[in-house]
């Protein structure tokens, strides 16, 4: 009997455009809770999601960076005030 060899699993990795991104996490969060990105992301602004064990939250948060939009909202809160 030969010894198998065991191979590695080949992995693929897509890159995202912020467009992309961005719908991506418009639609967990529609799909998540039934609710806008710009809602969830006042809400997080808010403190809603500060101590929340949710997975489902907590995976939707780390999509978050990659979307552009924290930065684009905050700009957008700050030019209101």
């Amino acid at each position: 009997m030969s010894p198998t060899i065991k191979q590695k699993p080949e992995y693929s990795v897509q890159k995202l455009t912020t467009i992309q991104a961005r719908r991506l996490f418009d639609e967990a969060v529609q799909r998540t809770l039934d609710i806008t990105s710009d809602e969830f992301i006042s809400r997080y602004q808010a403190g809603k999601y500060e101590d929340c064990d949710d997975c489902d939250i907590r995976s939707i948060l780390m999509l978050l960076p990659f979307t552009g939009y924290s930065a684009e909202y905050a700009k957008k809160q700050n030019r209101r005030r």
